[in-house]
């Protein structure tokens, strides 16, 4: 076993476990290898954004399965071959799958650019090839709160391996695995009742910081017809994505009522990013369950029937750097599609 793999049951143990900083320190002894060592939290930072990509993307409506590849291999393999971290099972068009291997990067701090080391792009591209899958990069950059997925052929620069954060957005193929992007192009309102006189007995619920939990809530894109009373769930959604202008506050006898309208400006939000605000607002892990479902699974089927709801369009992004990679791929996904069509006579 390698000295990585053992970092690897050791981060997976200490996720798992509650290890004191005494018996990480013994089991970090036995890794002889001195620069792991001394970067396992560096090492294993990298291993978190590997399990939130699996717990993110699992949400997603088209993925069917993730299998994490782990990585273990005979050290004389790795001249060769690099195995990816996950394999993924995909949906297409024609509702059959199609496998795709996802070798995940974290791009830290405010750093712009990521660079994948000329050997590993290498043994990646060639296990790939040796396995009869496509291969996408899924980068993670922290200073945007934001994944992407490129070919490795999108990486440029004097040997190939790097990629900047505008060209891997404007290539970016995570609609590929269903994380769409919404185009709202015009605002939509909230209209919510609180009861009087406000009531804050229930801590454990959600309510506004003044007027106190929430009597019904109704949402519309025209600010005199709203339409069906949704859930809080619903609401919460909105509340992690978009930032509120109050239209009025009307005190009534028996209750407040709040009307609020959002996204005045045209913007272009991705399912993945949504999902990563809801866990940010909710303050959880994207790995919390409740009744057996992931809480980022139910926010995504929110998500998704709300934007229904509101009458909001999909946009499917049209890589700019066209390539062999890109044209197997959207014709896994998109065969005999709109989609397609779109790609294939350079509509962006």
């Amino acid at each position: 076993m390698s000295d990585m793999e053992k970092a690897n049951i050791l981060y997976q143990l200490k996720t798992a476990f509650d290890v004191s900083p005494e018996l990480l320190e013994t089991l970090l002894k036995q890794i002889s290898n001195k620069s792991i060592k001394e970067n396992f939290k560096r090492i294993t930072s990298g291993l978190t954004i590997e399990d939130n990509y699996k717990h993110i993307f699992s949400a997603m409506p088209w993925i069917k399965n993730i299998g994490a590849l782990h990585q273990a291999q005979a050290e004389k393999y790795k001249k060769n071959f690099q195995i990816p971290d996950y394999v993924l099972l995909v949906e297409d068009s024609q509702k059959n799958n199609f496998p795709l291997l996802v070798d995940v990067k974290y791009v830290k701090g405010d750093a712009k650019s990521c660079t994948i080391i000329t050997k590993q792009k290498h043994t990646l591209r060639q296990y790939a090839k040796a396995h009869r899958q496509p291969l996408l990069i899924a980068i993670y950059w922290e200073f945007l709160g934001y994944w992407t997925h490129t070919c490795l052929s999108h990486f440029g620069g004097k040997k190939n391996n790097k990629i900047d954060w505008q060209t891997a957005i404007c290539n970016d193929l995570s609609h590929l695995l269903s994380d769409y992007t919404f185009l709202v192009n015009k605002p939509f309102y909230r209209k919510t009742l609180f009861p009087k006189p406000a009531d804050h007995s229930n801590r454990n619920y959600a309510r506004h910081k003044l007027y106190g939990n929430f009597d019904s809530i109704f949402i519309g894109r025209d600010i005199d017809n709203f339409f069906q009373e949704i859930e809080i769930f619903y609401s919460m959604v909105i509340d992690a994505n978009f930032n509120s202008i109050t239209v009025s506050i009307e005190d009534n006898d028996t209750h407040m009522c709040l009307i609020e309208e959002f996204s005045g400006q045209p913007s272009m939000i991705k399912l993945s990013q949504w999902l990563l605000n809801v866990a940010q607002l909710m303050d959880i892990q994207p790995s919390l369950a409740v009744n057996n479902m992931h809480v980022l699974e139910m926010a995504r089927i929110v998500i998704v029937d709300l934007m229904h709801r509101l009458g909001y369009s999909i946009s499917y992004n049209i890589p700019t750097l066209k390539n062999a990679c890109t044209d197997e791929l959207f014709e896994l996904a998109y065969k005999d599609t709109t989609v397609m069509r779109d790609y294939r006579y350079g509509k962006v």
